[in-house]
């Protein structure tokens, strides 16, 4: 085998660490560019934050559509107090609190840190010892459990769902016996006949008068399966808008907002000594400390730039969302903003990562405005957006007790002149978190069997 050298020429693209950098902070949300100044600012000596010399126009915030779904569930807050802790601590806390002896507690101890997310206990007693430990009694374990599951969240510490069922009804002291007793034999025995939809083999199996079955549901469906998630208090973070959107007479305008596209500046005292001194060696790390503090300037005052830039032409290309609404989002895609900014796709892409604008409508995210395009029956074309709204109110004026198979959602669409195939039909309502046709008709019965839906239409 013979071996030689070659010279071959070949073409490498690389991005510069100045470069590198500059892209880096374009994608940055809100908090993460905070985070990376507050450390810059702190570790360089020659930058100093820039003070707005405008404030950001005064914007009346829209309302927008609340996200918290009342599903008629136990509140947390009757058992959790306002101080960040966690589940475990707080079931601890209450054992502790407790006559239970110290081997008792211990016991406790193994089964809350053996609880999953949702409050269940999966694992076996014997598996939550440690290795060469002393065999514990089963009713010392029961014994235990019982104890954390009377000290926790209702449902909190069961083994299956029905038991965490049975421990909520257990828990509800304003039930009569006769609807506690009928709730009981639905969650022994019947919970998979009415995951099915069987309501009148249930109901006539275990014999009970209409009114009692109907008060048992509507119970039923105010029962959490996941009990341990109201431990599990979300992290709330507001969101800080990049840009804010106004009128201005008959015209939208963008103000940028200071704490989302800051300025940074160079302390020119120290600037103009590092200049005049020679560059030795024992100077070269204050000239690069003054090389960071400009790069970031110029990544700052670029991202601020760019952010604008593409705020603004989403505003001028979505001028009519502004006035009509959500119904009026015209077809925009990444490629038209580029090849209109003259800069990279990937470019759009990070300004608009991450990226919120406040708005009449409320804050909304700069990728909201982009949607794609579909063809009509007249020859013109229509955003996805739009398809997706006319879907949900399609399946708003739907007959409850006949909802609209995705067939007839697609024969609908296509009556409005829409041209789209069945399956992207489907892709939108799954997108919409919209369930099928099956799933909404059981839900209306549960609803008409619990007398939750006098309202709906007539079939």
């Amino acid at each position: 085998m013979k071996l030689e050298l070659v010279p071959q020429l070949q073409i490498q693209q690389n991005l510069s660490l100045r470069l590198q950098q500059s892209a880096h902070i374009l994608q940055l949300s809100v908090q993460e560019l905070q985070t990376l100044l507050q450390d810059s600012l702190q570790n360089n000596p020659l930058l100093e934050p820039e003070p707005e010399p405008d404030p950001a126009p005064p914007v009346r915030e829209g309302l927008t559509r609340s996200t918290h779904h009342d599903d008629g569930g136990l509140s947390s807050q009757d058992y959790l107090g306002s101080a960040p802790r966690s589940r475990d601590e707080l079931i601890l806390e209450n054992v502790r609190l407790s006559r239970a002896d110290e081997r008792c507690r211990a016991l406790c101890a193994l089964l809350v840190n053996a609880l999953d997310d949702n409050g269940y206990l999966r694992e076996d007693f014997a598996d939550l010892l440690p290795p060469d430990y002393e065999r514990v009694p089963l009713a010392e374990w029961e014994s235990a459990l019982a104890l954390v599951q009377s000290l926790s969240i209702p449902g909190t510490g069961a083994r299956n769902l029905q038991e965490a069922l049975r421990l909520q009804v257990q828990a509800r002291s304003r039930l009569s016996g006769a609807v506690r007793q009928a709730l009981l034999d639905l969650i022994a025995t019947e919970l998979p006949a009415l995951a099915q939809g069987d309501w009148t083999g249930v109901q006539t199996r275990l014999s009970l008068p209409s009114p009692l079955f109907a008060q048992a549901l509507r119970e039923l469906q105010q029962l959490d399966p996941n009990p341990g998630l109201a431990y599990l208090q979300p992290a709330r973070q507001a969101i800080v808008p990049d840009v804010y959107v106004y009128r201005d007479g008959s015209q939208w305008k963008v103000a940028p907002d200071p704490r989302s596209l800051p300025r940074v500046r160079i302390h020119h005292e120290y600037a103009e000594l590092l200049e005049a001194q020679a560059r030795s060696a024992k100077d070269r790390a204050l000239h690069d400390t003054l090389t960071q503090a400009r790069w970031l300037s110029d990544s700052l005052s670029m991202r601020r730039a760019t952010v604008c830039r593409v705020a603004r032409l989403i505003v001028q290309r979505q001028a009519l969302f502004f006035e009509l609404g959500q119904q009026a989002l015209q077809p925009l895609r990444i490629c038209d903003l580029a090849k209109e900014l003259e800069l990279h796709e990937s470019t759009i892409s990070r300004a608009t990562m991450n990226k919120y604008m406040s708005t009449p409508f409320g804050t909304l995210s700069f990728r909201h405005f982009f949607s794609g395009e579909l063809e009509t029956g007249f020859g013109g074309s229509c955003s996805t957006a739009l398809v997706k709204e006319q879907i949900r109110r399609l399946v708003a004026q739907e007959c409850r007790h006949k909802p609209l198979s995705d067939v007839e959602l697609h024969q609908a669409l296509r009556d409005e002149s829409v041209e789209l195939s069945k399956r992207t039909v489907t892709k939108y309502r799954l997108q919409l978190g919209i369930p099928n046709a099956r799933e909404r008709l059981q839900r209306a019965r549960l609803r008409a069997l619990s007398g939750q839906d006098r309202g709906s239409r007539p079939n």
